[in-house]
């Protein structure tokens, strides 16, 4: 049997799993970004290497390839690119560093990619040749397949509509610039939305989520409006690649029963009609931390 790693470098933590060819994570290990935010990308890089080792040796088999789903993550360089929401900034080597320390073929993308292509492998995607998976968490992350096929654009960087403008001059976003929609679908975006409603503070996703189920009209306008921007930007994404299907993927997803429906109705309010009642709206298939390590893996299967 084959095995392979794939990797998810988020924000707050790492997760190193070996994943066989059938696509089943045998192993995982995690690594917490915070312990080593304070030194140098290398240190880090450092310990996700020791990970990697450590699973190779508790199996005793080689290890076929390694995949690696990042922020800011290129493909065509492998590297990690000012990305926002880790502490390291500027331009990082990351694949050919770790391919370096492991003597092992490594391939990186962006973290959304990764979960795009482990959705199209192992998930609800299987036979979908044009969609979109969108990833709800820290911030707002989008893989986007047309003819069966990632888009990258020409410099590695195509399809980040968490950074497509969805109210001018509005929010802060990390990138630097005002009113992206990461800025107003994502963890953060979520909390300041209810917090605008000059209703309190929540402190997760989680939290408003109760409270709409629970009756708080506040709590279930904040996940209409949060459809209603998600619906307007992807209404603009249909006429750039006519998808079967847009797939969301991550925690604020998992609340999806309390935005889908004005999600929806906002789409197809404001959708050509050529693409009109032709988009699918659901749910990954995959399990919630599974995603991204399986299609990080499959990068190099």
């Amino acid at each position: 049997m084959k095995h392979y790693v794939g990797i998810d470098i988020g924000g707050t933590s790492t997760t190193i799993g070996l994943v066989s060819e059938e696509g089943i994570i045998l192993d995982r290990l995690v690594i917490l970004i915070e312990g080593f935010a304070s030194g140098p990308i290398e240190t880090f890089l450092d310990a996700i290497a020791n990970g990697i080792r450590e699973l190779s040796t508790k199996y005793g088999q080689p290890i076929e390839g390694v995949g690696i789903g990042a922020p800011n993550g290129n493909f065509y360089r492998g590297t990690i690119e000012y990305a926002p929401n880790m502490p390291w900034k500027d331009v990082h080597e990351v694949a050919a560093y770790l391919e370096k320390k492991n003597a092992c073929r490594t391939v990186l993308t962006n973290d959304a990619n990764a979960a795009a292509i482990g959705e199209k492998q192992f998930g609800v995607a299987k036979n979908f040749n044009d969609f979109i998976l969108i990833t709800l968490g820290t911030g707002l992350g989008s893989g986007i397949v047309s003819g069966g096929k990632m888009i990258y654009g020409h410099d590695g960087f195509a399809g980040e509509l968490g950074h497509s403008i969805v109210v001018p001059e509005g929010r802060d976003c990390t990138c630097g610039r005002k009113g992206c929609l990461e800025a107003y679908v994502s963890i953060r975006g979520l909390l300041e939305t209810y917090h605008d409603f000059g209703v309190g503070k929540a402190s997760t996703p989680q939290e408003i989520a109760m409270k709409a189920q629970l009756g708080d009209e506040y709590a279930k306008e904040t996940f209409v409006k949060t459809g209603e921007w998600l619906g307007l930007k992807l209404a603009d994404a249909a006429t750039y690649t006519s998808p079967e299907a847009v797939i969301f993927f991550g925690g604020i997803a998992q609340a999806s029963d309390l935005f889908f429906p004005s999600l929806k109705e906002t789409l197809e309010a404001n959708v050509h009609n050529l693409y009109r009642n032709k988009i699918q709206i659901m749910k990954s298939g995959l399990p919630l931390n599974d995603a991204a390590v399986l299609g990080s893996a499959a990068l190099v299967m």
